[in-house]
């Protein structure tokens, strides 16, 4: 799993401490999503203009087929002009991440996945971006998201696969 790898890469966890945070050794994202989305070690983002880089954007699976998935945001949300599928009462917003996926996040020269190298995908580790809905207000509560910035992107509603964006909680030195 890709966010396990950074979490024992930056902070120097061991299997043991990733087990006590997240209840696993490895982790998958349905099992981060799940600590997420309880709250455990996360302050939860609920608006757009909270997005910070470091902040961990964990898709869970809900009523769709998908795969939950892990992804780290790398920089706050920028604000776009609306792209299709457009929803009355929304905003849309640009979120660059870093994860490792095995589906393009769309070859975009405004918004690139750096894993597209002319016009052709390769699945590993890279950084794209993703597209988030707000409400007029910036919450993102009750909004769902694209998996690319592009046009026409498949909308995925919160029930089908809903999210959580969180700031980890620093662990209190031993």
């Amino acid at each position: 799993m890709f966010f396990t790898a950074v979490q024992k890469s930056a902070f120097g966890y061991t299997p043991t401490d990733i087990a006590v945070l997240w209840g696993s050794t490895s982790p998958n994202s349905s099992q981060y999503y799940t600590n997420f989305d309880a709250g455990n070690h996360i302050t939860k983002i609920t608006t757009a203009s909270g997005i910070a880089a470091g902040d961990v954007l964990v898709i869970g699976t809900g009523t769709s087929s998908s795969s939950a998935h892990t992804a780290i945001i790398t920089g706050s949300a920028t604000p776009i002009s609306a792209l299709n599928p457009v929803y009355a009462g929304t905003k849309q917003w640009a979120v660059p991440i870093a994860d490792s996926t095995t589906t393009s996040h769309g070859c975009s020269a405004s918004f690139p996945d750096s894993r597209c190298v002319g016009g052709v995908f390769t699945a590993g580790e890279g950084t794209a971006f993703l597209r988030l809905y707000s409400d007029l207000s910036d919450s993102l509560v009750g909004y769902g998201f694209t998996w690319s910035v592009t046009s026409g992107a498949t909308y995925y509603t919160p029930t089908a696969r809903p999210y959580v964006i969180g700031r980890l909680t620093p662990c209190p030195p031993i």
